[in-house]
């Protein structure tokens, strides 16, 4: 799956289900080999040969591939279908988990592309659009790696969310923007060399109390509601005035342990738009490296 991760990317879905699913039924067929072929020459009653040669030709085995064949189509067909949604979003649905609405805490993150007005002109419509999908693609890593659930995305912003015991753990939720950039500074060239132009973003993160639960008929979606999300939003937007690329309230940054590697710098006591009380906002930047 490492492997073969990005080789799929592009793939319509049922290449990938196809492709996958014979993959996974080759692999089991050569351990069941193997393995059957070790037991039988610690047997010893028959040569290997002959053994795999009944094995092969037994009904149960027959049975048995028909089966497995379909599981794994099964399988991999239902997790092709689980990336439409937000990681274990589809269980969630299944399970009737918040089919009514309940109070949860989240930590939210909003990413938001620089300058992507005029990299739009620039690139034209359909060659931005291929240069948001290859951003969007390079950075699942980090996300991967630091558990981060994507809420959504909107246009050239994508919203990251963490309940708040997987964005604390190891400050995942503030490690994901650093190594999204890590990422993308290191495959500068290829997009300079595609696109003419990199990306580069800007990031407001906040945390709290927020309603989750399902809506919609024709299409079913689990949404977050809150003034935790607006606060992000505005504190994201504060970025650009400010001159400064990561934003963090200082509400949520009392509960980060230790930064290690990361500074975290006072900025302002203010009131965001749309606000009425104020915030205390950090920026938050790896030690010896400005934004």
């Amino acid at each position: 799956e490492v492997l073969s991760r990005k080789r799929f990317v592009q793939r319509p879905f049922l290449f990938v289900v196809l492709v996958r699913t014979i993959f996974y039924f080759l692999i089991i067929t050569f351990w069941l080999t193997i393995i059957n072929g070790v037991w039988y020459v610690i047997k010893g009653d028959l040569s290997v040969y002959e053994h795999l040669n009944l094995y092969f030709k037994n009904e149960i085995y027959i049975v048995n591939l028909g089966f497995t064949f379909l599981g794994l189509l099964l399988t991999v067909g239902v997790t092709q279908i689980n990336s439409l949604h937000r990681k274990g979003e589809l269980i969630s649905f299944v399970m009737g988990k918040y089919h009514f609405p309940r109070e949860v805490e989240r930590i939210f993150c909003f990413i938001d592309l620089k300058s992507s007005t005029s990299i739009a002109e620039k690139l034209g419509h359909l060659k931005f659009a291929l240069f948001l999908k290859d951003y969007y693609s390079d950075i699942t890593e980090a996300l991967r790696e630091t558990n981060a659930q994507i809420y959504q995305y909107v246009g050239d912003e994508i919203v990251l969310s963490w309940s708040y015991e997987n964005g604390l753990a190891n400050n995942n939720f503030i490690n994901c923007f650093f190594q999204m950039r890590e990422i993308i500074n290191d495959l500068k060239p290829k997009y300079m060399d595609r696109y003419g132009v990199y990306p580069e973003f800007k990031a407001g993160v906040h945390g709290g109390k927020v309603i989750v639960t399902w809506i919609g008929e024709l299409k079913k979606e689990i949404v977050y509601i809150g003034d935790v999300l607006n606060t992000t939003s505005r504190i994201q937007e504060y970025c650009k005035s400010l001159g400064k690329d990561f934003l963090i309230s200082e509400e949520l940054l009392k509960k980060v342990n230790q930064l290690g590697e990361i500074k975290a710098s006072y900025v302002e006591n203010t009131i965001l738009r749309g606000k009425e009380s104020k915030i205390i906002l950090h920026s938050l930047e790896l030690r010896g490296q400005k934004n």
